[in-house]
C-alpha cells in the first residue's frame, strides 16, 4: 500500500539569528528525519519476516505430514558444502550418486577390491539363488565363478571329480592340469582362443581364429569333418588343402623358396634359426598348398624384424630357432590358421612322451641328392624316441633343447627346405606345435632319426621377444 505524506509548514518566518536562511530548511529538516524512522521501520519489519521464514523451515523440517511420519526418509548429503574435501565416501559417492571408476578407486585403493567392486555394482550379483551346488559362488562380471567342495568339479560342482591329480591322463583336462598346493585335487584350464566347458574339463574353440583347428569340412571335399589322424597319410604322401592351415613359407630375398616355418598369431612365424644365415631379407606366403600355382587363399606378406635365438649355436645347431614378424597382420581364414603352444607342464606331462605320434610337413625335397623341391605340401607321420634311444643311431651331440622322431628302418624324415617347419601332435582335438625342423644326418636313412627344436623350451623367450617388438 502507497501511503500518502503531507507535511505543512505554517510557523512563521524564522529570525536570522535561529541558524536557517528560511522556512523551507525546516521543512527539509523534518522530511529528512521522517524518512530515517520510515526506513528503520521497513528493516525491522524485513528482519522480522526472515525470522518468522526460517522458524517456519525448521518446523517443516522437523515436522512432517502424517503419509511421511510414518516413512524411513533419507536426506540426501551429495553435494554439500565442502564435499570435495572430504574423504572419499562409498555411500555418498557410489550409492546415494552414481559413481565411476575412478571414483571407486578413491574409495578401495587398491585396483582388486575396485574390480571386485565394480563387477558387482554394474552388472548385478551374478550369484544367483543355488548357483553352486556344492561349493561357493564367486561373483564375476556378467558371470560367475563356482569355488568347489573336494570331491566335486563343473560349471556349478554339480559332478563328481573323476581325478584328484594330474598324473594320470593328465587329469582328464583337454589342456592345463594344476593341482592343488593342499593337495586336495586339481583344476583345469585353457590356453589362450578357448573356453572351459560346463563340466570343468573340455577346452571349447572361442571361434574360427582359435589356434590348432582344422577348419576344412564336407562343404570343401564331401568328407565328415577331420578327426584325429586321418586326414593325414603315412610315408610323405600329398594332404588336403586346408589340413596344414599354420605352414609358413619362406622366400629368400630373390623370391625363391627356401625354408619351412609356422604361423603363431597375426604377425609371428616362427622357424629355424639355421635358415636365416645365408640371407638378411626375407618374405612369408601363408595359406599355401601348391607352391607352384595361386589358388586364391595365399597371402605373402614382407618381413620386418628378423630375431634369431641369441644362444644359437650354428656348429652344434643348438638353440635352433628364431621369431619372424610380418610387416602386417593376416587375416585368419580357413587356409590360415595359427598352430598352438602348449604350456611347459603339459608339453613334458603328456606330449614329450615316448611313442607320442608327430605330424611333419613341408615342400622338401622327396629324397636326398634330388635337385627340385616338392610341389605340393607332403606330411609325414613319425613317432617321438627316447633320448638315449636316439643317442644310439645319431652321431649328433643332442642337448635338452632337442628332440628325436622317426622310425628305424623306414625312409620317412624330413630333408632339405623342410627346415623350421613344424612339427605337431594332436591331443584332445586341440593340434599342439612340438617342434621344428632342425637337423639330420642325411635325408631318409633308415639307420637314422629325424632331430627338431624342442619349442616348449623356449616358451619365455617367445613372449619376451613378442611383448618387446
Amino acid at each position: 500500500m502507497i501511503r500518502k505524506i503531507r507535511i505543512g509548514c505554517s510557523q512563521p518566518f524564522p529570525s536570522p539569528s535561529s541558524g536557517f536562511r528560511d522556512w523551507a530548511d525546516i521543512c527539509n529538516l523534518v522530511i529528512h528525519i521522517y524518512f530515517k524512522v520510515t526506513m528503520a521501520t521497513t528493516l525491522f519489519r524485513c528482519l522480522v519476516l526472515i525470522f518468522l521464514w526460517a522458524a517456519s523451515a525448521v518446523c517443516m523440517s522437523v515436522f512432517y505430514s502424517s503419509p511421511k511420519a510414518h516413512m524411513l526418509l533419507r536426506s540426501r548429503r551429495a553435494n554439500s558444502f565442502l564435499e570435495e574435501i572430504k574423504p572419499a565416501s562409498l555411500e555418498r559417492e557410489c550409492i546415494e550418486e552414481q559413481c565411476d571408476f575412478e571414483e571407486a578407486r578413491e574409495i578401495h585403493q587398491t585396483r582388486e577390491a575396485t574390480l571386485q567392486f565394480w563387477m558387482v555394482y554394474t552388472d548385478g550379483n551374478q550369484c544367483i539363488p543355488n548357483a553352486c551346488e556344492n561349493g561357493v559362488c564367486v561373483d564375476q562380471y556378467q558371470n560367475y565363478i563356482c569355488s568347489c567342495n573336494p570331491g566335486f568339479e563343473g560349471k556349478n560342482c554339480h559332478l563328481v571329480s573323476t581325478h584328484t591329480n594330474c598324473s594320470v591322463d593328465n587329469g582328464g583336462c583337454d589342456h592345463n592340469c594344476h593341482e592343488m598346493k593342499d593337495k586336495t585335487g586339481r583344476y583345469c584350464s585353457c590356453i589362450n582362443g578357448y573356453k572351459l566347458h560346463e563340466d570343468s574339463k573340455q577346452c571349447v574353440p572361442k571361434n574360427q581364429q582359435s589356434c590348432g583347428q582344422i577348419l576344412i569340412t564336407k562343404s570343401f571335399y564331401g568328407t565328415k569333418p577331420i578327426e584325429g589322424l586321418r586326414p593325414w597319410l603315412m610315408g610323405g604322401e600329398v594332404g588336403k588343402r586346408g589340413e596344414s592351415p599354420w605352414q609358413a613359407l619362406i622366400f629368400n630375398p630373390n623370391g625363391e623358396f627356401h625354408c619351412g616355418g609356422v604361423l603363431l598369431d597375426e604377425v609371428w612365424v616362427l622357424t629355424a634359426a639355421h635358415c636365416l644365415e645365408k640371407y638378411s631379407r626375407f618374405s612369408v606366403r601363408l595359406g599355401e598348398y601348391k607352391r607352384l600355382k595361386f589358388e586364391g587363399s595365399e597371402v605373402t606378406l614382407p618381413v620386418v624384424k628378423i630375431v634369431p635365438h641369441p644362444k644359437y649355436n650354428s656348429l652344434t645347431v643348438d638353440n635352433d630357432i628364431a621369431l619372424l614378424r610380418l610387416e602386417s597382420p593376416v587375416t585368419f581364414s580357413t587356409y590360415i590358421v595359427p598352430a598352438c603352444l602348449p604350456s611347459q607342464d603339459l608339453a613334458e606331462r603328456v606330449l614329450h612322451l615316448n611313442g607320442t605320434t608327430m605330424v611333419v610337413t613341408g615342400w622338401g625335397m622327396d629324397k636326398e641328392g634330388t635337385a627340385s623341391y616338392s610341389s605340393d605340401l607332403k606330411h609325414i607321420s613319425v613317432p617321438l624316441v627316447e633320448r638315449s634311444e636316439c643317442a644310439r643311431h645319431m652321431v649328433t651331440n643332442l642337448t635338452e633343447n632337442m628332440l628325436c622322431a622317426g622310425i628305424i628302418g623306414s625312409i620317412k624324415d624330413a630333408c632339405h627346405g623342410d627346415s623350421g617347419g613344424p612339427m605337431m601332435t594332436l591331443y584332445r582335438d586341440t593340434w599342439f606345435l612340438i617342434g621344428l625342423v632342425s637337423a639330420g644326418e642325411g635325408c631318409g636313412r633308415t639307420d637314422k632319426l629325424g632331430i627338431y627344436t624342442k619349442v616348449s623350451n623356449y616358451l619365455e623367450w617367445i613372449d619376451s621377444v613378442k611383448k618387446q617388438l
